[in-house]
């Protein structure tokens, strides 16, 4: 079915203290992949990348998202999360490439998978590539389940399971 499959993308050239902001939201689909090149090209320029996912069955999500620092004093924020259950497979790739010119880069990059059941997959490939000295860059995945301390505190002050869940499953999606 063609109207469940989507591929977006968003090429970017920033000059000096520019600022540029993104947000995907992506609710189910066969296969989507939202791809993203953005070239920090001017000092003061700051971009961030951010998106959430939400796949239940044969769902296959992909956010993509190259970012080049090719100039000093840049900034760059890419904060993607993926809720998956019976089946959906997410996947990130996510690439920081510091040039050489790029000195007092700071560069974060954070990818993260709730898995609700076994049957799904989060697969993620962070990447961190640097030519400058001056910098301060660092990306993290993980991935896993509800945590069931949380859980049992919402229905230890009578939130029923499917409610409490879906809090969890909110609170976890708002930092992107």
């Amino acid at each position: 079915d063609h109207r469940r499959r989507s591929h977006t993308h968003m090429f970017v050239r920033m000059a000096a203290r520019a600022r540029l902001r993104s947000f995907t939201l992506t609710a189910n689909g066969a296969l989507v992949r939202n791809e993203a090149q953005v070239w920090l090209n001017g000092p003061q320029a700051s971009a961030h990348l951010a998106g959430a996912a939400v796949g239940d069955g044969a769902f296959l999500q992909d956010d993509t998202v190259f970012i080049t620092h090719a100039a000093p004093d840049c900034e760059s924020r890419q904060v993607f999360k993926k809720v998956l259950r019976r089946g959906a497979v997410g996947v990130f790739q996510g690439k920081i490439l510091v040039q050489q010119p790029a000195q007092c880069t700071d560069g974060y990059q954070l990818s993260q998978g709730l898995l609700l059941d076994e049957d799904c997959q989060f697969l993620a490939k962070p990447e961190l590539e640097i030519y400058a000295d001056d910098v301060k860059c660092s990306h993290g995945s993980t991935a896993g389940e509800l945590d069931p301390m949380q859980l049992y505190y919402l229905r230890a002050r009578g939130i029923p399971e499917g409610p409490a869940k879906a809090l969890l499953v909110l609170a976890f999606l708002a930092e992107a």
